[in-house]
């Protein structure tokens, strides 16, 4: 009879703990915010509070804390107002757009190994998973051929090229533009031109190459494709 109590309990917490473990599986989603210490996440077109882990593409997992692992790194802090998209982009408040995951990059010059987050400028070669190498002076050697990158292009550590987004925005009254893996002010009366052909006047003032035009407000941010990434 004792053996028997023993038994039952033992299967009602086995059951238990089951039933605990499946609550807190992740729940899919395409992307998530952080707002007010909260993760927010599209539910039948409404932005609403997580309540258990959020997964998204690119092994991308995000706790109900604001705190994401990519696959089995590191973990990091979301902070207040930035999305995780489905391409694994971490877009911020000021109008960057940086990859979560790890990634080799080009900056002012200077290449960029990026993983966990954590920036190394390279100074000898790396090795992608492809066979090819980078070297510091931002050319990719594979095999025979040679290939250079350009400022803001993005490579995954396997090789494969990543689509560049670059940004515009309205922040203090001023036009700010993230573009080619660098930050530009665009002063009144000035005009810029972007990778995809879209101009910028600095009174906010958008033109984009189909003609269309839109007029920039105070904390808007326009997302377009950035520089043509390298080819394989």
């Amino acid at each position: 009879m004792k053996m028997n109590s023993l038994l039952t309990i033992a299967a009602m917490a086995w059951l238990s703990f089951a039933g605990t473990a499946s609550a807190q599986k992740s729940a899919p989603a395409d992307r998530v915010t952080f707002k007010a210490g909260k993760v927010l996440a599209p539910l039948e077109g409404k932005l609403t509070e997580a309540t258990t882990d959020t997964a998204l593409p690119n092994d991308v997992v995000v706790k109900t804390n604001g705190v994401f692992t990519v696959g089995k790194g590191k973990s990091r802090q979301m902070s207040e107002g930035q999305v995780i998209d489905a391409q694994g982009m971490l877009t911020s408040p000021d109008g960057t757009v940086v990859p979560v995951f790890d990634h080799v990059t080009l900056r002012k010059g200077r290449v960029q190994v990026v993983t966990d987050g954590e920036i190394k400028i390279l100074s000898g070669e790396y090795a992608l998973a492809d066979g090819g190498k980078v070297l510091a002076d931002g050319t990719i050697r594979r095999g025979g051929s040679l290939q250079r990158l350009l400022d803001g292009q993005l490579l995954k550590l396997d090789g494969s090229a990543v689509g560049v987004t670059d940004t515009i925005s309205m922040t203090g009254g001023k036009v700010v533009l993230y573009k080619d893996g660098g930050k530009v002010d665009v002063r009144r009366g000035q005009v810029i031109s972007m990778a995809d052909g879209t101009k910028v006047n600095g009174d906010g003032t958008v033109i984009r190459p189909n003609g269309s035009r839109a007029i920039l407000k105070e904390g808007d941010t326009l997302k377009i494709p950035g520089v043509v990434s390298a080819r394989r």
